[in-house]
């Protein structure tokens, strides 16, 4: 009769190890990274067309859609952000903080904070070329 005992408890054993084994594999191989936009400072929340923007190069800013940021430079050169993921609620709100290194260059800022904290990471940023600059010919207006 020991010898039930003894199997039924080695039964048991198996039958935890066989479900508790891969839920701990799986906690130790969660993600715990850091956020995305964790590289460089954080600004203040600022509206578009702040005077405090102007600190960080950006004369305004303005959000189409929760993919995309369009940012005028205060040398008036438009940039167009792309995030890595939707940075749900962008279009609704009306400031945002920058995600920016020293010195400022907004081609090598990490994103955005949005005023309830979420952040959201570029995935890109380009350089806008835009048409006044050029005339029909492709040669550009200034003398």
């Amino acid at each position: 009769m020991a010898d039930c005992g003894i199997e039924a408890m080695k039964t048991r054993g198996v039958r935890i190890s066989g479900w508790l084994l891969p839920a701990l594999l799986v906690a130790c191989a969660t993600d715990r990274s850091p956020p995305a936009v964790s590289t460089g400072t954080v600004t203040a929340q600022m509206r578009s067309g702040s005077n405090e923007l102007r600190t960080y190069q950006v004369m305004d800013w303005i959000a189409p859609d929760d993919r995309t940021l369009i940012v005028n430079s205060v040398d008036r050169s438009l940039y167009r952000a792309s995030f890595k993921s939707p940075c749900t609620g962008l279009r609704l709100v009306d400031t945002i903080a920058f995600v920016v290194q020293t010195p400022p260059q907004i081609e090598k800022y990490a994103g955005i904070v949005l005023p309830d904290g979420k952040r959201c990471a570029f995935s890109s940023i380009a350089r806008l070329e835009t048409a006044a600059a050029h005339g029909k010919d492709g040669a550009t207006d200034n003398p």
